[in-house]
Protein backbone atom coordinates (compact mmCIF):
# COMPACT_ATOMS: atom_id res chain seq x y z
CA UNK A 1 0.00 0.00 0.00
CA UNK A 2 1.39 3.52 -0.47
CA UNK A 3 1.18 5.34 2.49
CA UNK A 4 -0.28 8.77 1.92
CA UNK A 5 0.53 11.64 4.22
CA UNK A 6 -1.93 14.42 4.51
CA UNK A 7 -0.36 17.00 7.21
CA UNK A 8 3.35 18.11 6.97
CA UNK A 9 5.75 17.99 10.00
CA UNK A 10 5.28 21.69 10.97
CA UNK A 11 1.37 21.07 10.84
CA UNK A 12 1.62 18.17 13.06
CA UNK A 13 3.95 20.00 15.48
CA UNK A 14 1.09 22.58 15.20
CA UNK A 15 -1.32 19.89 16.29
CA UNK A 16 0.69 18.65 19.48
CA UNK A 17 1.33 21.95 20.75
CA UNK A 18 -2.61 22.83 19.94
CA UNK A 19 -5.15 19.86 20.04
CA UNK A 20 -8.60 21.56 21.13
CA UNK A 21 -7.92 23.86 18.62
CA UNK A 22 -6.91 21.31 15.89
CA UNK A 23 -10.27 19.40 17.27
CA UNK A 24 -12.30 22.29 16.11
CA UNK A 25 -10.65 22.07 12.54
CA UNK A 26 -10.91 18.81 12.22
CA UNK A 27 -15.14 19.03 12.42
CA UNK A 28 -14.31 22.36 9.98
CA UNK A 29 -12.72 19.85 7.33
CA UNK A 30 -15.00 17.34 8.34
CA UNK A 31 -18.57 19.57 7.34
CA UNK A 32 -16.56 20.18 3.87
CA UNK A 33 -15.64 16.79 3.56
CA UNK A 34 -19.32 16.14 3.55
CA UNK A 35 -20.30 19.16 1.37
CA UNK A 36 -17.88 17.75 -1.17
CA UNK A 37 -18.98 13.94 -0.78
CA UNK A 38 -22.64 14.94 -1.92
CA UNK A 39 -20.97 16.54 -5.06
CA UNK A 40 -19.39 13.07 -5.59
CA UNK A 41 -15.78 15.33 -5.60
CA UNK A 42 -13.99 12.20 -3.82
CA UNK A 43 -10.77 13.28 -4.97
CA UNK A 44 -11.16 16.56 -3.02
CA UNK A 45 -13.07 15.10 -0.03
CA UNK A 46 -10.57 12.24 0.47
CA UNK A 47 -7.70 15.64 0.58
CA UNK A 48 -10.14 17.17 3.55
CA UNK A 49 -10.81 13.86 5.18
CA UNK A 50 -7.13 12.70 5.15
CA UNK A 51 -5.89 15.84 6.91
CA UNK A 52 -8.72 15.85 9.54
CA UNK A 53 -8.08 11.62 9.71
CA UNK A 54 -4.88 12.36 10.54
CA UNK A 55 -5.03 15.36 12.98
CA UNK A 56 -7.50 13.24 15.03
CA UNK A 57 -4.95 10.17 14.84
CA UNK A 58 -2.33 12.81 16.29
CA UNK A 59 -4.72 13.53 19.08
CA UNK A 60 -5.74 10.43 19.78
CA UNK A 61 -2.09 9.27 19.71
CA UNK A 62 -1.09 11.97 22.83
CA UNK A 63 -3.98 10.20 24.58
CA UNK A 64 -6.15 13.13 24.62
CA UNK A 65 -9.02 10.62 24.41
CA UNK A 66 -12.30 11.55 25.00
CA UNK A 67 -15.53 9.61 23.74
CA UNK A 68 -16.44 12.88 20.95
CA UNK A 69 -12.42 12.23 19.63
CA UNK A 70 -12.68 8.59 19.34
CA UNK A 71 -15.87 8.56 17.79
CA UNK A 72 -15.10 11.27 15.14
CA UNK A 73 -11.84 9.41 14.61
CA UNK A 74 -14.23 6.14 14.03
CA UNK A 75 -16.24 7.93 11.34
CA UNK A 76 -13.84 9.55 9.53
CA UNK A 77 -11.71 6.45 9.35
CA UNK A 78 -14.67 5.14 7.83
CA UNK A 79 -15.47 7.83 5.76
CA UNK A 80 -11.66 7.73 4.63
CA UNK A 81 -11.90 4.44 3.65
CA UNK A 82 -14.82 4.35 1.71
CA UNK A 83 -13.43 7.51 -0.22
CA UNK A 84 -11.10 5.27 -0.80
CA UNK A 85 -13.07 2.34 -2.45
CA UNK A 86 -14.43 4.93 -4.67
CA UNK A 87 -11.37 5.83 -5.90
CA UNK A 88 -10.56 2.31 -6.48
CA UNK A 89 -8.01 2.31 -4.05
CA UNK A 90 -9.57 -0.40 -1.61
CA UNK A 91 -6.62 -2.21 -0.47
CA UNK A 92 -6.08 1.56 1.18
CA UNK A 93 -9.44 1.26 2.72
CA UNK A 94 -8.63 -2.52 4.06
CA UNK A 95 -5.25 -1.28 5.11
CA UNK A 96 -6.71 2.32 7.17
CA UNK A 97 -9.42 0.10 8.61
CA UNK A 98 -7.38 -2.54 10.12
CA UNK A 99 -4.80 -0.05 11.03
CA UNK A 100 -7.32 2.18 13.27
CA UNK A 101 -8.41 -1.40 14.46
CA UNK A 102 -5.36 -1.97 15.85
CA UNK A 103 -5.35 1.63 17.43
CA UNK A 104 -8.68 0.33 19.11
CA UNK A 105 -7.43 -2.65 20.23
CA UNK A 106 -4.45 -0.90 21.84
CA UNK A 107 -7.29 1.79 23.90
CA UNK A 108 -9.02 -1.72 25.12
CA UNK A 109 -5.55 -2.90 26.32
CA UNK A 110 -4.63 0.34 28.10
CA UNK A 111 -8.56 0.72 29.10
CA UNK A 112 -8.74 -2.65 31.02
CA UNK A 113 -9.74 -2.42 34.46
CA UNK A 114 -12.64 0.68 32.89
CA UNK A 115 -15.52 -1.35 31.94
CA UNK A 116 -17.11 1.73 30.58
CA UNK A 117 -14.37 2.90 28.39
CA UNK A 118 -13.65 -0.91 27.24
CA UNK A 119 -17.25 -0.99 26.34
CA UNK A 120 -16.85 2.17 23.75
CA UNK A 121 -13.68 1.14 22.14
CA UNK A 122 -15.36 -1.99 21.41
CA UNK A 123 -18.28 -0.31 20.09
CA UNK A 124 -15.70 1.22 17.46
CA UNK A 125 -13.70 -1.45 17.07
CA UNK A 126 -17.24 -3.22 15.92
CA UNK A 127 -18.16 -0.34 13.88
CA UNK A 128 -14.84 -0.84 11.42
CA UNK A 129 -15.20 -4.43 11.67
CA UNK A 130 -18.43 -3.85 9.87
CA UNK A 131 -16.74 -1.37 7.50
CA UNK A 132 -13.98 -3.52 7.04
CA UNK A 133 -16.16 -6.73 5.70
CA UNK A 134 -18.30 -4.06 3.84
CA UNK A 135 -14.76 -3.81 1.82
CA UNK A 136 -14.63 -7.70 1.34
CA UNK A 137 -18.27 -7.92 0.89
CA UNK A 138 -19.86 -6.07 -1.67
CA UNK A 139 -18.30 -5.18 -4.97
CA UNK A 140 -20.21 -2.89 -5.44
CA UNK A 141 -20.05 0.98 -4.20
CA UNK A 142 -23.04 1.41 -2.59
CA UNK A 143 -23.99 5.05 -0.93
CA UNK A 144 -21.16 6.62 0.98
CA UNK A 145 -21.87 7.07 4.42
CA UNK A 146 -21.57 10.66 5.59
CA UNK A 147 -21.66 10.23 9.49
CA UNK A 148 -21.42 7.26 11.94
CA UNK A 149 -24.46 5.93 13.46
Amino acid sequence: MQEYRYICERHKDWVDANPKEAFGKIQQLKQLAETLLRKQDYVEANRFLGTAFETAEIIFDNRLESPQLTTTLTSLGIMLAHTYRYLGLESNAVNLLERLQCRMQRAIDCANGYATKVAFYRHCSSALTAAKSDMHGNNSVNQLPTQMH
